[in-house]
């Protein structure tokens, strides 16, 4: 799983020019929140998102979305990694 996840899912949407930056990124979060347990791959691409253009607020708005996907412990985790970057970045 963990190799079909990386050669496919993340390079296809990587490699691709369809989606831009921002959304790219978006999309990963949302499937490694979803995944669960994976709070330092999470805690990286939530910086790089920032790094993009993702305001604080979008990002933490799109964990009620990941809420009601995937469960309130993976949202609970999201948030958790996003408060800790927002803090560290003060």
């Amino acid at each position: 799983m963990d190799r079909f996840l990386k050669e496919h899912l993340f390079a296809d949407v990587f490699e691709r020019d369809v989606l831009s930056y921002k959304q790219r990124e978006l999309v990963t979060i949302s499937v490694i929140a979803s995944l669960g347990t994976l709070e330092p791959m999470l805690r990286s691409h939530y910086n790089l998102s920032l790094n993009v253009g993702w305001q604080p607020e979008q990002l933490e708005e799109f964990i009620q979305i990941i809420e009601t996907t995937a469960g309130e412990e993976k949202a609970k985790s999201a948030l958790s990694v996003i408060s800790q970057i927002l803090e560290n970045r003060k």
